[in-house]
């Protein structure tokens, strides 16, 4: 694939996707699946529920037997079926047994007379009301029957799949195959960074922390290789030492400047640039390519832009590498405060803050100290929003 100079946020994704390969499988414990992504479809190996299910505390009764009477009617209580009980009684014609929630009801029960509508005395029971046929009997596979799917392929485990795979019998399985976390190393670029105690003209690099819990959040291994000087040599050999892995980021070295090296870094170190630039801000200055089977993604340094960066092109491609297609959802939102843009010309995007009010989605421009859960996208020819207009937004879900 060529170089391409500078291309539209949408045509980088394409071209993220289509050299994201997904990661091989792994097997591990179901019982460690959480939060990973199945390599496969999973499916219920059992009903659920198996067994037909009383939904009430009451009385079952077979409708036939009480065909043509009026309430209130007085039968015998002829036995109980309490939830767990597995030695169930076959019915008598007249009679009724006492049900509980959950517990097992027998063929020749096709409905359940709630409590409320009875009075029960001496082993006897008074129906004040009838139901009709199949009234709270849950019939088997009501919530999934057998074989039904329960996951995709790539879609994130959570704790209610775990329930759901636990009572659809294949917390009997011992092991799940689940794609391998992919393993994304990251660069922090720049003579100025250090860890701790910055002199004057020095500052402490916040990158490292926010991209190791970004990528942990996306299902990656982060495998930080710290910070590094503004020295074209050093920053190509880091990079071919920390080979192989599925993605590198690396933070800062970007655009025209003298000590903007990046660029020639990739080069140094054989890396196929795949664009160099975006046409969006922040992200003009950004470079994609790819080596083998690791992909390159070379960020601006600010950490709003890292932010923002990330999740519209990094964090697709950790998803993709275990087989979801992702984008963030796109939508539109009530802004709540009005916006200045320094520059138009190039699509805008902008951190920001999504509430509901009324209901109504609103976004508001993220504060420094706020965690941003939307990206506001600002067309090109735009510079001033106003307050109570629609505005386009990409939610991070």
């Amino acid at each position: 694939m060529t170089v391409d100079d500078s291309l539209s946020l949408e045509n980088a994704k394409k071209l993220i996707f289509a050299n994201s390969c997904p990661c091989t499988e792994e097997i591990i414990p179901i019982g460690e699946s959480l939060s990973r992504r199945p390599f496969t479809d999973l499916h219920a190996r059992i009903p659920v529920p198996h067994f037909r299910q009383s939904t009430m505390d009451g009385y079952g009764i077979c409708s036939k037997n009480i065909k043509g009477a009026q309430p209130p009617l007085t039968l015998p209580v002829i036995g109980e079926i309490a939830a767990g009980c597995t030695m169930i009684p076959r019915i008598k014609t007249g009679g009724v047994f006492r049900i509980m929630t959950g517990g097992t009801v027998p063929p020749t029960i096709d409905q359940i007379i709630p409590a409320e509508w009875c009075r029960e005395r001496d082993e006897s029971v008074t129906i004040f009301k009838f139901g009709g046929s199949g009234q709270y009997i849950r019939p088997i596979g009501t919530d999934l029957r057998k074989g039904g799917l329960i996951l995709r392929r790539g879609e994130c485990i959570t704790p209610f799949h775990l329930h759901l795979l636990a009572t659809s019998g294949l917390f009997n399985v011992i092991n799940v195959k689940v794609f391998s976390r992919p393993k994304i190393s990251f660069l922090c670029t720049g003579s100025e960074l250090v860890e701790e105690k910055p002199l004057q003209g020095q500052i402490i690099s916040g990158n490292l922390a926010m991209l190791d819990g970004l990528i942990r959040l996306a299902g990656g291994i982060p495998l930080s290789l710290g910070r590094i000087i503004d020295d074209t040599d050093k920053i190509a050999e880091q990079l071919h030492n920390a080979l192989p892995a599925d993605i590198m980021i690396t933070t800062g070295g970007m655009g025209p400047g003298k000590y903007d090296l990046m660029g020639q870094a990739l080069e140094k170190t054989g890396v196929k640039i795949l664009y160099h630039s975006l046409q969006v801000r922040p992200g003009r200055s950004t470079i994609f390519g790819a080596k083998d089977e690791t992909l390159f993604f070379c960020l601006p340094g600010p950490p709003p832009a890292v932010h923002l960066l990330f999740n519209e092109l990094v964090r697709p491609a950790i998803l993709a590498m275990q087989g979801k297609r992702y984008s963030p959802v796109k939508t539109r939102a009530i802004l709540t405060k009005n916006m200045v843009i320094k520059k138009k010309g190039l699509l805008n995007l902008k951190s920001g803050i999504t509430a509901t009010h009324s209901g109504m989605l609103t976004v508001r421009p993220a504060g420094l100290t706020e965690a941003a859960d939307a990206t506001i996208v600002i067309p090109a020819n735009r510079r001033r929003l106003r307050n109570g207009e629609k505005v386009k937004i990409h939610l991070y879900r």
